[in-house]
């Protein structure tokens, strides 16, 4: 609040002096970057003290979040309770055990890297990692969502107030980009990372603005942390889009002040400045372009190394090589929103959705995704008051931009449906790597909010002069679409609407889906004419304050409120609660397998066929699964199980991969899909009618470590089939993809693996053995592993397509294998050096001389 006020109070003096114009620290419209011109704006700002924005934006949080914040349950996401959950137990987990982040995540699907995976997540994330050390992992998983919720209201706060508007703009501004469904719907899917980077969106713009109307080496510090912070969220495909929206800000700015200030001037507002300040248009953008090259440094452990891993190892390097064509085409474009998607921008009940927490949400969409459990709607007030912000007023550049930049992330967001997302496809680099167009969109909501605080500014402004000409273009704005909206509400309720849509633009929707639509109508009626209503209403507000019947500061709280209540009557259908030791906890045929194994020391896997093999719940309890859920897995061990995207993994049914794969049991979901496999059954659940719901299964996998005294060379192109072949014993023999540096016996050998130590780190056993031999290991290759046989350096093979082996002597051996990952290391301590230094500039730039412009 403070760092706020004082700028407001130097872009006063800076104006009130005459020297703002000369400055090369002008606005974001290219004029004087204030709130020039609205002295109603500024006199309302000068009433409304800092403490109700930032209460309100506390109060409204946790309202929406009431039944989370004010109980002991969790909040409810669909891939937290997938892999999401999982993997921050065991994060939490393994920082109290290990005093250190692990290094291999051993849970799902034979095991892969931590970091270079990303199956950390957001655990590097400063707020998530703070979060985990101070609270019960399911209750740190809510309370970040929460919290970034309330954090968005104030970063839109200030982005806001960093454009010279009014801080009653700057509080409708947060108050609806936090409360915004495209950014709150995304609690039900449990997609944090996208989550944190829209909420980190404004702060980013922020930093820049303040960049290019003051440059100083906090601006610089400031662009950099932030971009750092935003790739420690992970998901990358969400920051590109921001990188890329925030770049072409950057390059407006730098085209404003290019016209506003010759590259030779090197006065600025203050006067007394240091040469950041006096740097002209170009050597600003060049500043900035800097600062974002640091900030990847400070993002650097998760960014480089996920970069080698994507491109060398996952299952995405098909994706980013081989794909081409159609084929890749489609896999990049899947997951766009279709036009029922985009006029519920309007009409939220509109197309539906299978969120399930209100009626209208209840399974009840009918469009062309395979279905939708989130929303991209920012508000019908919203873009009422963006509309509004067109008439008149200053700032014109400025609202421009933000049209654009709104326009093309809805045409991107469209994907395949219109040209603009093939365009970027065949153009602009990384497009490609990526899938679901529809992520962009929260770049729409962003520009949309702006713009609505914009009109809000333009009506308080209207409010102190209510003989301005544009009060009579704000009002037929606003009637005009308030009278559309009826004439909609009409169609929509006469059923003509719906039947003309699938007639002309979905004429192909499938007879089933069709029905839903129809089931749907009641709901989108009603929809319809909330529509209406709030356009009425915002339209009578802005008419009672043209008559004086409104003063300036009821209007600002009416449309607060009606921007409020719009957004979270839509927000209420994607929060959900869950008692977490209710789901947590483990069924009877789970349970039966941990009393199986409890005392002993050997590793085993369990092999779950729910969900089509992507069930990961039975890691809630420390078991290792052989199939599951991971988005970034190891390329070579689902071509060893033959699991394809999210489909089956159809190479598990054979018993030579469950074997090599250290498969103890099988969990056979009855009910799912027909009928177990025959096997000796452990344990068994029933529904009431006496049907068989799931069967837990014994099976005969060979131990994690073992040794071997044969191999078979097959290249990579033959060995899965050989291994799936009954030429191939998976007792007797190690397949291998070259000949070993040290031949084993090639007999069978006699001997013992006891283990000693085995952590997501390090592994130690002793080993002993009538002959040379391999020492197989059922955990995935990766080589990042290195390994030492009694204290030499010992080469770690790749067996079996994936797995791991390590030529052992005859006789006794200590065997040693530790997780050193150079990539990361070096990553990790460009990520401190960096952040270190940025941060000791940042203090400096806030000290009281630099603040005052002084040496």
């Amino acid at each position: 609040s403070n760092a706020l006020e004082r700028e407001w109070t130097l872009a006063e003096r800076s104006r009130k002096g005459g020297r703002r114009k000369a400055s090369a620290g002008s606005g974001a419209d290219g004029s004087d970057g204030g709130a020039s011109g609205q002295g109603g704006s500024r006199e309302l700002a000068g009433q409304l003290p800092l403490w109700i924005p930032a209460g309100l934006f506390v109060a409204l949080g946790l309202f929406v979040f009431r039944d989370f914040v004010f109980s002991d349950r969790m909040l409810f996401g669909s891939d937290t309770l997938g892999l999401g959950y999982v993997a921050r137990a065991f994060y939490a987990e393994a920082l109290a055990e290990l005093g250190s982040f692990p290094r291999w995540a051993p849970l799902i699907l034979g095991g892969t890297p931590f970091i270079e995976a990303l199956s950390s997540g957001d655990s590097l994330y400063p707020p998530s990692l703070g979060l985990l050390l101070l609270l019960e992992p399911y209750r740190a998983l809510g309370w970040k969502l929460v919290l970034h919720v309330m954090a968005a209201g104030f970063f839109m706060f200030g982005w806001v107030r960093a454009l010279g508007a009014s801080r009653g703009a700057a509080l409708l501004g947060g108050t609806a980009y936090m409360l915004a469904p495209f950014f709150v719907s995304l609690v039900h899917p449990g997609h944090d990372g996208k989550m944190f980077v829209t909420a980190l969106a404004p702060l980013l713009f922020w930093a820049v603005e303040r960049h290019f109307v003051r440059a100083s080496l906090k601006s610089f510090a400031s662009i950099a942390l932030v971009i750092g912070l935003i790739l420690l969220t992970t998901h990358f495909q969400m920051a590109y889009f921001l990188f890329g929206g925030v770049g072409l800000f950057a390059i407006f700015r730098t085209v404003q002040v290019a016209r506003t200030t010759p590259e030779t001037t090197e006065s600025t507002g203050s006067g007394n400045s240091s040469g950041w300040a006096r740097s002209p248009a170009s050597s600003r953008f060049a500043l900035f372009l800097g600062a974002a090259l640091v900030g990847a440094g400070v993002g650097g452990v998760q960014l480089f190394p996920a970069i080698d891993y994507v491109t060398e190892h996952s299952r995405r390097v098909q994706t980013t090589r081989a794909a081409s064509g159609e084929t890749g085409v489609d896999w990049s474009s899947s997951w766009s929103i279709h036009p029922e998607e985009a006029f519920s921008l309007i009409v939220p009940e509109f197309a539906g959705n299978n969120a399930g927490g209100a009626a209208w949400a209840d399974n009840t969409y009918w469009g062309r995704n395979p279905f939708k459990d989130n929303h991209e709607y920012a508000g019908l007030i919203v873009l009422l008051l963006a509309a509004v912000s067109f008439a008149g007023g200053s700032r014109p550049g400025l609202r421009g931009f933000f049209v654009g930049l709104g326009a093309l992330a809805l045409l991107f967001a469209l994907g395949a449906n219109t040209p603009v997302w093939r365009a970027f496809y065949e153009i602009v680099p990384g497009i490609r790597l990526f899938r679901a167009p529809s992520q962009a969109l929260f770049l729409f909501g962003f520009a949309a909010v702006t713009l609505a605080a914009l009109g809000t500014d333009r009506l308080l402004e209207l409010a102190r002069r209510r003989d301005d000409p544009g009060w009579g273009t704000a009002l037929k704005i606003l009637g005009g679409i308030t009278g559309g909206l009826f004439l909609l509400a009409l169609l929509i309720s006469s059923g003509s609407f719906t039947t003309v849509w699938t007639t002309t633009i979905y004429d192909q929707v499938h007879p089933q889906r069709l029905e839903v639509m129809r089931g749907l109508l009641p709901h989108m009626t009603r929809g319809a004419w909330i529509a209406f209503l709030l356009a009425g209403l915002t339209t009578g507000l802005a008419w009672a304050a043209r008559r004086g019947a409104l003063p300036g500061a009821a209007l600002l709280a009416g449309l607060v409120t009606l921007a409020a209540v719009d957004a979270v009557r839509v927000d209420s259908a994607f929060i959900e609660t869950l008692d977490f030791e209710e789901w947590a906890g483990p069924d009877r045929n789970v349970q039966a397998v941990l009393d199986r194994e409890r005392g002993s020391d050997e590793p085993y896997r369990l092999l779950s066929f729910r969900r089509q093999g992507q069930d990961v719940k039975p890691a809630l309890h420390g078991i290792e699964l052989a199939a599951g859920h991971h988005p970034n897995d190891l390329a070579r061990y689902r071509e060893l199980i033959g699991m394809v995207g999210s489909s089956f993994p159809q190479n598990l049914l054979n018993p030579n991969i469950r074997r090599i794969l250290n498969v103890r049991y099988i969990l056979w979901p009855d009910l799912e899909i027909g009928q177990s496999v025959e096997g000796p059954v452990v344990s068994r659940t029933t529904l009431a009618d006496g049907r068989v719901f799931e069967t837990m299964l014994a099976d005969d996998g060979l131990p994690r470590a073992r040794l071997v005294g044969e191999y078979v060379v097959r290249d990579d192109a033959e060995v899965v089939a050989y291994l799936l072949s009954s030429a191939f014993d998976p007792e007797a023999e190690v397949v291998l993809p070259e000949a070993p540096p040290t031949a084993p016996a090639g007999r069978p050998v006699e001997g013992s693996v006891t283990w000693l130590e085995r952590n997501p780190n390090r592994m130690r056993l002793a080993v002993e053995s009538d002959g040379p031999a391999l020492l197989v290991i059922a955990d995935n290759w990766y080589p990042a592993w290195q390994a030492t046989v009694n204290e030499e350096a010992a080469p770690v093979l790749r067996a079996y397509h994936t797995l791991r082996a390590v030529p052992v002597p005859e006789g006794a051996s200590s065997v040693e294998l530790v997780y050193r990952s150079g990539i990361v290391t070096w990553s990790l301590w460009i990520s401190i050096l960096l952040t270190a230094g940025l941060l000791i500039a940042l203090g400096l730039g806030l000290r009281p001389s630099a603040r005052n412009g002084e040496p």
